[in-house]
């Protein structure tokens, strides 16, 4: 019977441990410096920060991090066939995480997208949102109505109120 010897096996895991590592690694880093572009962009345009960016950042992890687990897991089965493989057969294989490479450049790119957005392009954006909804609203003839109505309460003087001292 032929011992099995776990060294390289050991070795190979370290090493691709460290990799995928490191791609979890920068896509955090990706996300902290958009996060940072976002808040600089925010003070240059005088809008508040609130927690909302925020809470839009920790989705953001989420969401990333989800897709590179589920890939790693994948990277994972396919690189214990390919060590199978280059064990038993004459071939002999890369055992590198691809999948996990590719979901984590995939992110990156998204991020370095967001972070070189011009301000005026996040400004139109939520300009033709603005006007999309709008447009939904004085689509139907009540919802004029009631736009009509809103527009007119706003533009009137609330009475003040006497404090009782």
């Amino acid at each position: 019977m032929q011992e099995l010897n776990i060294i390289p096996y050991l070795h190979a895991f370290v090493i691709q441990f460290v990799i995928i590592t490191v791609i979890y690694f920068a896509v955090l880093i990706a996300i902290f410096c958009d996060l940072w572009a976002g808040i600089r962009k925010a003070k240059q345009r005088g809008e508040y920060r609130s927690s909302f960016g925020l809470r839009k950042t920790i989705g953001k992890v989420s969401n990333y991090y989800n897709m590179l687990f589920v890939v790693t897991i994948i990277d994972i089965l396919q690189m214990l066939l390919v060590m199978l493989l280059n064990n038993n057969t004459s071939v002999i294989l890369p055992a590198l995480p691809f999948l996990t490479f590719a979901g984590g450049i995939f992110a990156c790119i998204i991020e370095v997208k967001s972070i070189f957005e011009k301000n005026t392009d996040k400004e139109k954006a939520r300009v033709q949102e603005t006007a999309k909804a709008l447009s939904e609203i004085l689509k139907n003839k009540d919802n004029q109505e009631a736009f009509a109505a809103f527009l007119d309460f706003i533009k009137q003087e609330k009475p003040k109120t006497e404090s009782s001292e």
